[in-house]
C-alpha cells in the first residue's frame, strides 16, 4: 500500500532521501529534523511541510499533464531520462560514494553465482527490477513507489514520470560497467505494476 505522506510526517517525523528527488527530500529532511516522534499541534515547521507536500503532489500532476499535452512522446521521454541521470549522479556526488568499474562479463558471472534476488543475466541483456530501498538497501513491499516525490503515487499522475527511473537505471550501469547500455522500462508501480522492471541490453 503506498505510504500516506501526512501519516509518514506524523509518525516519522523526518524525510530520508532516496532514489530521486535527492536535494529537496533532504531540504525537507533537515527542516523536521529534531522533531520526536509525532508533529505536534501548533508545529508550524512540521505543518507547512505537510502542506508543501500535499501541494507538491497536485503540482506534479497537473505539470506532467501539461508536458503530456505540451511535448512528443520522444522529447517527453528523452527530458525525463536525463533527470534521471543527473539525479543519479546528484546522489552519489552527495553520498560521496565512489564507483569502481568492472567488466560487464566478470559481473554478470558473480551476480550468476550469487543468484541475487532482483537480477536475471541472459548473454548481454540484464533483467532487473527494483526489490530494496536506495535509502536502507532492505526489502520493500511491493508497490510501493521508490521515489520520495511520488511516493504517495497522487492519483492520475502521468506514467511520464517513469522514464526518470530509465535514465537513472541507465547512469547507474553504464558507470559500473564502462560501457553503453539500453535501458527499456518494462513494468513500473506508477503503471499498476507491483514492481519496477527494467530489461538492460549491454553494448
Amino acid at each position: 500500500m503506498p505510504m500516506d505522506r501526512k501519516e509518514f510526517f506524523k509518525t516519522a517525523g523526518k524525510l530520508g532521501i532516496g532514489a530521486c528527488f535527492c536535494g529537496a527530500a533532504g531540504g525537507l529532511g533537515t527542516a523536521l529534523a529534531g522533531i520526536p516522534g509525532q508533529v505536534q499541534p501548533g508545529d508550524k515547521t512540521a505543518e507547512r511541510a505537510v502542506k508543501r507536500m500535499e501541494f507538491a503532489d497536485i503540482w506534479i500532476k497537473r505539470f506532467f499533464d501539461v508536458m503530456d499535452k505540451t511535448l512528443d512522446e520522444e522529447t517527453r521521454a528523452k527530458l525525463m531520462s536525463l533527470n534521471g541521470k543527473t539525479c543519479f549522479d546528484d546522489w552519489i556526488r552527495e553520498s560521496k560514494q565512489e564507483i569502481t568499474p568492472v567488466a560487464f562479463e566478470e559481473w554478470a558471472k558473480k551476480a550468476a553465482e550469487r543468484k541475487e534476488d532482483g537480477f536475471k543475466v541472459e548473454g548481454n541483456v540484464i533483467h532487473y527490477q527494483y526489490n530494496g530501498s536506495a535509502e536502507t538497501g532492505g526489502a520493500v513491499e511491493a508497490g510501493i513507489c521508490l521515489c520520495p516525490m511520488v511516493e504517495s503515487m497522487p492519483a492520475g499522475l502521468s506514467p511520464t514520470y517513469c522514464h526518470c527511473s530509465v535514465g537513472y537505471v541507465k547512469e547507474m550501469f553504464e558507470l559500473r560497467f564502462n560501457r553503453k547500455v539500453d535501458v527499456e522500462l518494462l513494468d513500473s508501480v506508477l503503471r499498476g505494476g507491483k514492481r519496477c522492471k527494467f530489461k538492460i541490453t549491454v553494448v
